[in-house]
């Protein structure tokens, strides 16, 4: 049910290191209808307007603009965007930011791949029932 479920799921995943983009994608990417990879904030916004993902996984610290940053501009474009933190830093204010942004679950590096597809597999069983909150 599970897997059936992920392959409704368009992913988008921002991370300026390439090796852990790439990384991620190699371990879970397969799972999902799609997974796009944006190497910083920027892209990561433009991408967002051209493929509409049902999740947006991104790291906080990228040069130019922050992840945290660039979530607050997802939530503006779509409130209910479900918007995922990785972060090497367990700062309790970039914490709290990522709470008010409405961050819906923060990862702290390194992560186990394994927990992010299991955490995305726990939303698609909850909205099972509404699965259009993943593909519209």
């Amino acid at each position: 049910m599970k897997n059936n479920l992920l392959k409704n799921i368009r992913i988008l995943l921002v991370e300026d290191e390439e090796n852990i983009a790439k990384l991620l994608k190699f371990a879970i990417g397969g799972r999902f209808y799609s997974f796009s990879l944006a190497k910083n904030a920027k892209e990561g916004l433009e991408k967002f307007m051209q493929i509409s993902p049902d999740i947006v996984i991104t790291d906080i610290n990228m040069p130019s603009i922050s992840g945290l940053e660039m979530a607050k501009e997802l939530k503006k474009i779509n409130p209910n965007i479900p918007i995922i933190v990785l972060s090497a830093f367990s700062n309790k204010e970039k914490l709290l930011d990522a709470i008010d942004i409405g961050i819906i679950k923060y990862f702290l590096k390194p992560y186990d791949p394994d927990e992010i597809l299991e955490y995305i597999s726990s939303l698609a069983d909850k909205s099972s029932s509404k699965i259009v909150t993943f593909c519209d």
